[in-house]
């Protein structure tokens, strides 16, 4: 083996996916050459999404070997969760389990007929409890068998609501294996629209200024922005061109052009949350007003596409394959931090990252210490870990606060399949306007997503 060769092996879990399976192996394939001669393991449950993501993978790693170079890459591909694990060092997982659309939209849809004011219904609100609900079974058994055969795996999570089932897998396995927490990270690539959204705001990219973005997954806040370098922010018509100085704290500056600039573009949630609360929170409405009784209050028609569209994925595929198109469209670097993380562990680069979501631990001082937190960290050969951020601000701390309470008690419904811990989670939701609503809701929920909760139909 040569110096610079990787013996890992690279575990991807729902490789079918196209956003974070195909995506990952884009990424093993234009940023990962620190990684090369490690094995890649393929897993899904479907056949048919294997043999086409395998098959377009395998086509990449010969044309790079074309020239008498080693293939980066050794592959395999199995339908076995058992078979894909045993041995891993790196588990990469984005399953999703269901029907993601059909189910989301009753995560909208039913709740409104009971009454409960939501939006959006991915990771918050009732809709984010069922979504992770169905999630958490599934990625229970991965962990399971992850101590079996992979004891020291570190996995990376993509597969939401990435808070709860961080949070859920870290609170099942701690009683199996306490160490397991710190090698259990959850990613998102959320921050990116923050940081858009910062650069809009001052009109500047993230080059010229630092910053501290904590909180929870799709509810962070910016509650530290510095100048970087001198630049000018431009006028606008509520205030005057400023020439920044490097070091000077920005706060303020984001603080009123960010309420002008949310008004502009009709982002009255934004606009609210930086009057009100004086920090900058991000994207758009759909994900932070999941979080907040109000949100529909400033943002009442956001929702998912539930109809989606004709996607002809498989048929990129399958025509890549057969040679009637080129290879190279989904071989680019994503901004996914997977990949990067793989490579700051097996290289001991202290590599920081802006947005790890892992256990709190004593990250952020004013929240619960199990909760999982999204927040600044790092990564060296002794894996992943946070960086120490303290207090949050008192109002933004309630606002966490709040939402930690409403996880913890998902958390445990999904862990346990208790139904009356299940009432409660749902009832301690302030878009929620009743225990009894509560009920009605679960009871519904059970019967229309009963082939995806097991753990409440075991129960029952």
């Amino acid at each position: 083996m040569a110096q610079n060769e990787c013996d890992k092996r690279i575990v991807i879990i729902g490789a079918g996916s196209r956003s974070f399976g195909l995506g990952t192996l884009g990424d093993l394939m234009t940023i990962g050459e620190k990684l090369w001669g490690a094995t890649v393991v393929l897993h899904d449950l479907s056949e048919e999404m294997l043999k086409l993501v395998g098959g377009v993978f395998k086509l990449a790693v010969d044309q790079a070997s074309e020239d008498g170079e080693p293939a980066p890459f050794k592959i395999e591909s199995t339908t076995d969760p058992v078979e894909a694990l045993t041995g891993a060092d790196y588990v990469v997982m984005s399953i999703e389990h269901g029907n993601r659309l059909k189910t989301w939209e009753q995560d909208y849809y039913v709740p409104f007929r009971h009454g409960c004011t939501p939006i959006y219904s991915e990771n918050g609100g009732p809709g984010g409890a069922f979504h992770t609900w169905r999630q958490v079974p599934p990625m229970l058994k991965i962990a399971d068998i992850m101590h079996d055969v992979a004891k020291d795996a570190v996995l990376l999570n993509y597969s939401n609501p990435v808070p709860r089932v961080t949070w859920a897998i870290n609170r099942y396995m701690s009683k199996i294996d306490p160490t397991f927490p710190k090698r259990n990270v959850g990613l998102c690539h959320g921050i990116g629209s923050g940081l858009r959204g910062l650069a809009n705001i001052l009109d500047a990219n993230d080059n010229y200024f630092d910053f501290t973005s904590a909180g929870l997954n799709h509810f962070y806040f910016f509650i530290a922005v510095n100048a970087k370098k001198a630049f000018k922010i431009p006028a606008t018509a509520l205030y005057p061109e400023k020439h920044v100085e490097p070091g000077d704290d920005l706060l303020q500056d984001i603080r009123e052009r960010g309420i002008e600039w949310a008004h502009e573009n009709e982002h009255y949630l934004i606009e609210e949350l930086l009057k009100t609360f004086g920090y900058f929170t991000y994207p758009d409405e759909s994900h932070p007003g999941e979080y907040l009784h109000f949100g529909r209050f400033y943002a009442p028609y956001v929702k998912y596409g539930f109809k989606g569209t004709n996607d002809p994925y498989k048929q990129q595929l399958e025509k890549a394959i057969s040679g009637e198109t080129d290879n190279f469209w989904w071989v680019h670097s994503t901004g996914e931090k997977a990949i990067p993380l793989m490579v700051a562990m097996q290289h001991d680069t202290n590599e920081q990252f802006i947005a790890l979501n892992m256990m709190n631990d004593g990250c952020i001082s004013n929240l619960p210490q199990d909760c999982t937190v999204e927040a600044p960290g790092h990564a060296d050969r002794n894996g992943p870990r946070l960086d120490e951020v303290g207090a949050m601000p008192r109002g933004i701390a309630n606002l966490l606060q709040q939402q930690a309470s409403i996880q913890d008690l998902v958390v445990e419904a999904a862990i346990t399949g208790d139904y009356n811990t299940a009432v409660q989670a749902l009832s301690v939701d302030p878009t929620v306007p009743s225990p009894q609503v509560a009920r009605n809701l679960l009871d519904e929920m059970l019967v229309l997503q009963k082939d995806y909760l097991p753990q409440f139909q075991n129960k029952a």
